[in-house]
């Protein structure tokens, strides 16, 4: 193929419908666990403490107002990047083609950034507002009398009778004010090494218990199961309970600029002059933090 404008600019344009396919094949997982916030104008958000929200109640005298406290979460944009070279010998002999699959893994690989984001966010959080670990045993919202505590936090295995002990720790969390928290969890999020374990434990009508005998699963249909299959190495015997069914989730992902593809495929262009290499690339800028500890725990068995 001769190298003119003409044909170059058509090899972008398929090139960049290779590229959209491979964001648009891609089956994200993020969606159902995060709430989405950014632009491309800031680089960064900040995200108030709210001590709790309880509800409406009566209306008897002054309203009471929930105070947002000066204590934020900052989350800061991250940059990445993706690119690659093609030798302009293989475009000249229209072998460039063999490169558009490569190009659709590029593009599965941006829409996948956003997945990594949010599993590390969640098996790997920074300290929370209090400048405790996000996953910890001995959390208050205030330092109302009546708050209780929130441990959002097991050293257990996958199992019926641990799933039940740690599904009813997550479930019953107070308040400052000493008054419950909606913190029932809807989903149980585990990597491929647990799978078979969670839909077992979610959708058997009977298990054996500690005894021997064939008794009926209270566990079944509690949570809608997550399989993430980043939740692997380190992470793999950990297992999670959140409550993802409501506007407020447990994680925000800071989602600044969608990667596009762009190419340097001039003369002029260094890569080009040096090296006789075209080069196609995307970025992408963004970041994931996990904000409520009552709506999100982990079980991380003792000894990993």
């Amino acid at each position: 193929m001769e190298l003119n404008r003409k044909n170059l600019d058509a090899m972008r344009v398929a090139f960049n419908l290779k590229f959209k396919a491979g964001v648009e094949g891609y089956k994200p997982l993020y969606s159902n666990l995060v709430m989405v916030e950014g632009d491309i104008a800031h680089d960064s958000i900040e995200f108030p403490y709210i001590e709790q929200f309880s509800g409406m109640r009566e209306w008897l005298g002054d309203r009471q107002f929930k105070n947002l406290s000066t204590k934020t979460i900052r989350i800061k944009e991250k940059p990445f990047e993706l690119s690659v070279s093609i030798p302009r010998r293989s475009i000249e002999t229209d072998n460039w083609g063999m490169y558009g699959t490569v190009i659709t893994t590029m593009g599965e690989k941006t829409e996948e950034l956003w997945d990594k984001l949010t599993i590390e966010a969640m098996a790997n959080p920074a300290d929370w507002f209090d400048g405790k670990p996000f996953y910890a045993s001995n959390r208050k919202y205030g330092t109302d009398k009546k708050a209780g505590t929130i441990n959002n936090t097991a050293e257990l295995a996958l199992s019926f009778e641990n799933f039940g002990t740690f599904y009813l720790q997550m479930s019953t969390f107070t308040g400052a004010a000493g008054t419950p928290i909606a913190s029932r969890p809807t989903h149980l999020i585990v990597g491929p090494h647990l799978e078979d374990t969670a839909r077992i434990i979610m959708q058997q009508d009977k298990y054996r218990d500690a005894d021997g005998n064939e008794v009926m699963n209270p566990h079944k249909g509690k949570c809608q199961i997550i399989v993430h299959p980043l939740l692997t190495g380190d992470y793999a015997n950990d297992w999670y309970l959140g409550k993802f069914d409501s506007v407020m989730k447990p994680i925000l992902l800071l989602k600044n600029k969608v990667g596009k593809l762009v190419s340097l495929d001039k003369d002029e262009d260094d890569n080009v002059f040096m090296r006789n290499e075209v080069v196609y690339g995307t970025e992408a800028f963004g970041n994931a933090a996990a904000l409520f500890p009552h709506l999100l725990g982990r079980s991380r068995p003792a000894g990993g």
